[in-house]
């Protein structure tokens, strides 16, 4: 069930950032996702993520659930610029866990979640998304 998808949800290429993040040295992409807080789309799921569940249906609702906490993404970036003096924008977010590193990227009302390996190079793979998504 390894699959690419197309954009459908986010107002940028989200084939190209995820591309973009894929071609990062160092960086093993698992699994992309764009969303908003009205949808989502799984765009890529690498053969690690695609064993964790038994069909596309129980990964689509177990994405589903994830995907009802989304809107914290767009209030915690609204937060963190109203916490610290002149932050010049929030534009990522990176959780470290033991199977994972998660990456959500914002572009204005849009977002890119990309899972990558530990020991991926994370701001790298931001940088890289943002300029695929800057440069379109």
């Amino acid at each position: 069930m390894n699959f690419t998808g197309t954009t459908a949800v986010v107002d940028f290429d989200a084939e190209a950032a995820l591309e973009a993040a894929a071609s990062v040295p160092d960086a093993e992409v698992l699994i992309g996702v764009e969303y908003n807080t009205e949808a989502f789309n799984i765009l890529y799921v690498s053969e690690t993520v695609d064993a964790l569940y038994r069909d596309r249906d129980q990964m689509e609702a177990h994405f589903d659930t994830i995907h009802s906490y989304v809107h914290l993404d767009f209030t915690e970036r609204e937060l963190f610029k109203d916490l610290f003096v002149d932050p010049d924008g929030v534009r990522a977010f990176v959780t470290y866990m033991g199977n994972m590193i998660a990456i959500r990227v914002l572009s204005g009302d849009d977002g890119l979640f990309i899972g990558l390996a530990p020991g991926s190079v994370a701001t790298e793979v931001v940088n890289r998304v943002e300029e695929a998504v800057e440069n379109q």
